[in-house]
C-alpha cells in the first residue's frame, strides 16, 4: 500500500544530499585554506567561519534543533 508521501520523502532525500554536498565542499575549502594561508589570524578566522557553517548545518538538519521552538505536532 502507498501512503502518498513519496514526494515529501524524495524532497527530504534531496535536502539531505544537498547538506552532505555542502559539508563536503566546506571541508575541501577548509583544507585549501589550511594549506595555502600563512597568516595565522586570517587562517584562524576563515577556519572558524567554515567550522561554524558546518556546525550550523549539522545542528539544524541532522539534529533537528529547530523543532525545539515549534509547538506540539499533531499526530
Amino acid at each position: 500500500m502507498s501512503n502518498g508521501n513519496h514526494g515529501g520523502e524524495a524532497a527530504q532525500q534531496r535536502k539531505g544530499l544537498m547538506v552532505f554536498l555542502a559539508l563536503a565542499v566546506l571541508t575541501v575549502v577548509e583544507y585549501i585554506v589550511a594549506v595555502s594561508l600563512t597568516s595565522t589570524p586570517l587562517l584562524v578566522t576563515l577556519l572558524a567561519l567554515a567550522a561554524g557553517a558546518k556546525c550550523w548545518a549539522i545542528t539544524v538538519y541532522f539534529m533537528h534543533v529547530t523543532r525545539l521552538w515549534r509547538g506540539e505536532e499533531v499526530h
